[in-house]
This record gives C-alpha cells, structure tokens and sequence, in this order.
C-alpha cells in the first residue's frame, strides 16, 4: 500500500493540562480538530503518517511527549530550527518511501523546511496547501479523503 505524510505545524490552540501527552493530543488548532474528527469517524487513512513542525520542539511525530508550553513561529526560529529539522526528515525517508507529501504551513513555517525539496525522492508527489486558513483547513481535508 503507498504511504503519503502530512506535514502540519503546531498550534497555538492547545490542551492547556500540566500532564505530559502526545503532540497530537497536545495541539488542538484547525488542522488538529479536522484530524481528530476524521479518526472519530473512522475516515482517518492508515496510509498517511504525520510529522509536526513545532516552535519550540523542531520535528516531531504525533506520539511524543509535549508538556504544555508557549513559544511562537517566527522567521528566525525557523531558521535556527531548519538544519535539525532538515536532518530528521532524511532520517525518516532512509527508512520510509512516501509517494505523496502534502505539506500544510504558514509562511513563518516555511523557513523551517527550507532545503526540503531537494531530498525528497523525484517520484513523490510534493503538494503544497496554499491560501487563507480556512482554505488550507479544506484543502488539507480533500487531501486526506482522497487517499
């Protein structure tokens, strides 16, 4: 079965509990609460993995560990956060073939992928979400049907 992977920045909405949870339960903005409603009905596809690009964190998967926190993207930390972030993806694409990447960030984001295309493998797919966050939220949505 081809694999696909969405990669979605963190969120300034979050689940303000002191507990340590997974990222994915940790961030609860747009992106999240369309994720969340589409495995609740049993839409989410298990052929897509996600990667979160994180402020504070850099890369990160759904499963890790977040206490609660506050930092927010700017240009300049994406900047600082661009090599490791750059580093883990190779990781993860020595290990995983993905036939689509839908990459779904704010311009403050952007930076912090810089250099990515170029390692992605020429036969992926790499779609970027374009527009206002509303129409990424739906764009990302078709998306995610579609596979």
């Amino acid at each position: 079965m081809a694999r696909h992977l969405l990669v979605i920045s963190c969120s300034d909405r979050k689940n303000k509990g002191s507990d340590v949870i997974p990222a994915i339960k940790r961030y609860t903005g747009a992106w999240y609460g369309v994720i969340n409603k589409l495995k609740r009905e049993n839409r989410y596809p298990s052929n897509l993995d996600i990667v979160i690009i994180s402020a504070k964190y850099g890369f990160l998967k759904p499963n890790d560990p977040l206490e609660n926190y506050d930092l927010r993207m700017t240009e300049k930390r994406a900047k600082e956060l661009n090599h490791e972030i750059i580093s883990k993806f190779k990781t993860l694409l020595e290990r995983k073939h993905y036939n689509t990447i839908y990459i779904n960030l704010g311009k403050d984001y952007l930076p912090a992928i810089d250099g990515l295309d170029n390692i992605f493998p020429q036969n992926s797919k790499i779609i970027y979400a374009k527009g206002k966050v509303g129409e990424r939220k739906g764009q990302m949505k078709e998306f995610i049907l579609s596979l």
